[in-house]
Order: C-alpha cells, then sequence, then structure tokens
C-alpha cells in the first residue's frame, strides 16, 4: 500500500499418489481435513499429542521437513508436530492447547516422528528454487513429505523413498499438471524463501502454494479460483498492497495476510461452534431487551441476533471510539501481536475501552486463538477486520461473489460474536447498494469505512445502508501525517460537537498498528476534556443506529 502514505499496511517481518501407507497417501485433499458443516475453510482433525519442536533448533531444509510431515499428521488427528516460538505468541497457544483441551506434550527427534509416522516417501526439492513450493503442494497430493536435496541421504536412510523429483520445476508446471487434483476455493501465497511458514496448511489442506510476484501467471491462478475464493498468504507489495488485492478483489477473492504463520493445520483442528466476547457481556448497550442488570449468555445483538438496549445518550457528551489497524492480519495475531507492550501485552490494556480488529476467519482456522483473546478481554471489544471474511476492494468485487461473501462473513460473525465490520476502499463510501449487502444480514450492526488513502479523510461522515450505519474514521493516529499527532487528536476531540443525536456527536479514531501503540492512544484519552467520553466501537456503532438515525 505504497499510495496510502508511503507506507505498508502491514508491517515487514521478520505424478500419482501411490505412496504406500503413508498418512496421507490414497487420501484426497478435498477430504484431507476434518470436515465440519460450518467451517470456512479446510481444517486439521483434533490433535492429542503433539511433538514440540523449537523452531530456532531446526535447519531451514528440516523445517520444511517437519511442516509437511505437520500438515500430513494433522490430517488424520492424534499425533502431530508443533513448531513452537518461545517468545512469541505460539508459547500462548501451545500452553492453552494443554490446558484448555487435554492435548498431551513430548519432546522427541524429528526423525524419529518421521519413523512413527507412516509416511514411507519423499518429493525432493532444492533450495533457492520454486521447487520447494511445487514439493510442499505434491506433499499434500501424494501423501509424502517435502525432502531438501541436503537431506535426501538421511531420508533414504530412515527408509523413505523418492516419489518425485521437482527439483527443475516451477509453479507453472505444478499448476498446470495437478490444479484438477487441487482445491479451488484456497490457494497459498508463499515465497520460495520462507521454508516452513504455512506450510503445514499447503500440504494439510491440499492446495497450491506458489509466488510469482504480480505477474499474469499469478492473474491466472487467482481468476481459477471458485468465486470468493481466498488467498491465503501475500503477494508481492513492492508496489503497493493494491497491485495485487486490486486483482483478486476484480476477480472476487479475498486475501488472508498470514504468510508469517505457523501451525495453522494443528490450530486449526480445535473446533469452537460459538464463542462470546467476555467484555460484550457486561455492555449494557448489547444486552438482550429481556435481560436483567446482570449479565447474561444469552443471545446478543449483533454476532447473535436480538435488540439491545443503548445506554442513555448524555446531551452535553461527545463520544469517540479507537481502534487498531490491520485486524485481519492473522499472522501478527498469532505471533507477537498477543505479547508486544505496544499491542495486546500493554500492561496498560485495561485503563480504557479499546477497539481490536479480528479476522473472522480464526473461528476456523484458530479457535483456541480467538477464544484467548476473548477470555483476555473484559475491557476490550472485537469487530471484524477490512473487509469482512478477508482484505478486498468491494467496490471492484463481482456482484455474486459479494453477496456469497457476506453471507459466509455473517455466518461467522455469528459464530465469533461480533457485529461489526470494517471496510478499506477506494472513493466508494457514497455506494450505499455495496453496503447493503452485508447490512441487510442481521449479524451486522454496521460498518466502519476507512477510505485507502488516507483513512480518515471523510472526517466522520455518515451514510446509511438497510436503516444502518457506515461511518467513516474521523480522525487517525500514525506516526509522520500532518494532523495524525496525539496533540492535534486530542484538539479535534475536545473541539467536537456534543449532540448524541446527530452524527457529528460521534468520532472513530483509528490507530496504525505499526507506529503508534496503546501509550499512544492513553496520551489522548488523558487529555480529553471531561465531556468527550470513551466508548467501545461497536457500542458507538449501535449508539449512532439508535439516536442519530436521520
Amino acid at each position: 500500500m505504497s499510495d496510502r502514505f508511503t507506507l505498508s499496511r502491514r508491517r515487514l517481518l521478520g505424478l500419482t499418489a501411490g505412496v504406500g501407507v503413508g498418512v496421507g497417501a490414497a487420501v484426497s485433499p478435498s477430504l484431507a481435513f476434518g470436515s465440519s458443516v460450518a467451517s470456512a475453510y479446510p481444517k486439521g482433525q483434533r490433535p492429542r499429542a503433539l511433538n514440540v519442536l523449537t523452531e530456532d533448533s531446526l535447519s531451514s531444509a528440516e523445517r520444511t521437513l517437519a511442516t509437511t510431515l505437520q500438515g500430513l499428521m494433522a490430517r488424520r488427528g492424534g499425533e502431530s508436530l508443533y513448531l513452537n516460538l518461545p517468545t512469541l505468541g505460539y508459547q500462548h497457544w501451545l500452553d492453552g492447547l494443554v490446558s484448555q483441551y487435554g492435548v498431551r506434550v513430548r519432546t522427541e527427534d524429528l526423525w524419529k516422528t518421521v519413523g512413527r509416522s507412516g509416511v514411507r516417501g519423499y518429493v525432493l526439492f532444492r533450495t533457492g528454487t520454486p521447487s520447494v513450493n511445487v514439493a510442499t503442494t505434491l506433499a499434500g497430493v501424494t501423501g509424502a513429505v517435502a525432502i531438501e536435496e541436503s537431506l535426501e541421504a538421511l531420508a533414504i536412510q530412515h527408509g523413505l523413498h523418492k516419489v518425485l523429483d521437482v527439483r527443475d520445476k516451477d509453479d507453472r508446471w505444478v499448476f498446470e499438471t495437478y490444479w484438477p487434483r487441487l482445491r479451488h476455493d484456497v490457494v497459498v501465497e508463499q515465497r520460495a524463501d520462507f521454508p516452513e511458514r504455512l506450510r503445514d496448511y499447503v500440504t494439510m489442506a491440499g492446495t497450491l502454494a506458489f509466488f510469482d510476484g504480480n505477474s499474469d501467471f499469478r492473474a491466472e491462478v487467482v481468476n481459477a479460483l471458485d468465486d470468493d475464493g481466498t488467498v491465503i498468504g501475500w503477494g508481492d507489495a513492492s508496489n503497493g498492497e493494491d497491485a495485487f488485492i486490486g486483482v483478486n478483489s476484480s476477480t472476487g477473492v479475498k486475501a488472508l495476510p498470514a504468510d508469517h504463520a505457523r501451525n495453522l493445520s494443528v490450530l486449526s483442528g480445535i473446533r469452537e461452534d460459538h464463542l462470546k466476547q467476555q467484555g460484550r457481556a457486561f455492555d449494557p448497550a448489547l444486552r438482550p431487551a429481556t435481560s436483567t442488570a446482570q449479565p447474561t449468555n444469552g443471545p446478543q445483538s449483533g454476532g447473535g441476533g436480538g435488540r439491545a438496549l443503548e445506554p442513555a445518550a448524555d446531551p452535553n457528551a461527545h463520544y469517540v471510539s479507537f481502534l487498531i489497524t490491520d485486524g485481519d492480519n492473522i499472522q501478527w495475531a498469532l505471533g507477537d501481536f498477543p505479547t508486544d507492550p505496544r499491542w495486546f501485552g500493554s500492561p496498560r490494556r485495561g485503563e480504557v475501552d479499546l477497539g481490536w480488529g479480528i479476522s473472522p476467519s480464526l473461528i476456523d482456522l484458530a479457535p483456541s486463538v480467538m477464544r484467548w483473546f476473548y477470555e483476555q478481554s473484559e475491557k476490550d471489544r472485537w469487530v471484524v477486520g477490512p473487509s469482512g471474511a478477508g482484505y478486498m476492494y468491494p467496490s471492484r468485487y463481482p456482484t455474486a461473489a459479494l453477496e456469497k461473501h457476506t453471507a459466509s462473513l455473517a455466518k461467522a460473525m455469528g459464530r465469533a460474536d461480533l457485529s461489526v465490520a470494517q471496510i478499506i476502499d477506494f472513493d466508494a463510501f457514497e455506494n450505499t447498494r455495496l453496503w447493503s449487502s452485508y447490512l441487510k444480514r442481521r449479524e451486522i450492526d454496521g460498518l466502519i469505512y476507512l477510505e485507502y488513502s488516507r483513512y480518515d479523510g471523510l472526517k466522520g461522515k455518515v451514510v446509511w445502508s438497510e436503516g444502518k450505519p457506515v461511518i467513516s474514521a474521523r480522525a487517525m493516529l500514525w506516526d509522520g501525517l500532518d494532523g495524525a499527532d496525539e496533540a492535534s487528536v486530542t484538539a479535534e476531540l475536545n473541539a467536537a460537537a456534543r449532540n448524541p443525536h446527530s452524527t457529528a456527536g460521534y468520532s472513530i479514531v483509528v490507530w496504525h498498528a505499526w507506529s503508534k501503540s496503546v501509550d499512544s492512544v492513553l496520551s489522548v484519552v488523558n487529555n480529553l476534556a471531561p465531556h468527550v467520553k470513551v466508548i467501545p466501537p461497536d457500542t458507538l456503532v449501535r449508539m449512532v443506529g439508535k439516536y442519530a438515525k436521520p
């Protein structure tokens, strides 16, 4: 998204199935994951025991072996592997699997696990070439693991035999040769120089793994996907993320930023049909009309149906919500977002009601992770990250694909107790026909609109569709941008209108995840005038809908 303030919205992080008795052999990719009527994505089977390997203890070649083995083992459940990065959120997720779901853990040599897995074959690839993506893809087709040529002698020593040698093959070859045998609802866009990230999920789900910049071939792959298909991973953003998100959108395909994600084959093996936000249970704005003063676990407005009792509006107040950017970023949610003091790991979190973005896909891809966030969020509130079930530009989505998208989104929001979604788009704010596709769904109370460049360009304007609000950001906190510093935002909020019966009486402030922090938000909050009241974003959306409707 270089056009968007010359900054990236995402932070730069750091042949046949004749394999014998391998765990994935003779299992069609379309049937290789645990089926679930409610699931929108391929899922692994529930893990019962995990061999935990610290990622840093493995060589690059061993990581690719481990993750393709992990994906194959996740197809049958029971025992699998887990790659741990103890300094990131992955230790949290491992601890949760043990304490909440009874998963047993042990530490065992990788090659011993290979020997006990039942896998008997390997696909040979070469580091530094596209063949790693070819091997990862074909591991899912053949039930063999991916072996880098430096490990071939060890693989043979441990009883594996070569199924395919793809060292001279590329993404186009595997696409043209195997596409009929791969999933058409999901592909994974992943760089060849990432030896482990997302590869377990590719193999488990039976998807295509590819990376070819912003080429005609990439467009061909995306165009081959089903309506509202998903590209998991991330493309070449050197000329702005819109270079590939735009192509996706015009084809009717969404993206899930996840190219640094690990262990999705394992995390997806957990099932949670429904989750509840802790903070919403104690919010009078979101209790059902029949509730008493006590918290309720019954149906709630948005994300679950029922109408809510909005708080009485203070005629002398201006209401504001603070909402972080980049909530669609799955890898961040799994990685350092929960631990870093700039974000959810801040020791000051809880001093004020904050809004956080989250991908509704986590209800399928990592439900234990979503559960953990909700359980830690007594004062925090969660809304859907842009632009719904995945990152795309709604104005460019074909009509039929958008209808499919919003229907799927609404189901996920209902399961995940979410009622508000963020949108990123180009000059689409006034197109209320677009928003009708979202807002006719009973699970969705309203939308928060962010203009691609810049997010606060519409200064709090509101449009209405299906009797529900689409609210643009009034201000933002973003380092190096005019009017987006703490002092300017504080002054703007203190001078804003005090009228809850007008849309001017409400503000949404988005804060840039990569240049600001919880401390930045609190420096604004602590200098607000007494009449400026901070409320969660879903409460603000409901109050606008209740009190400021024309």
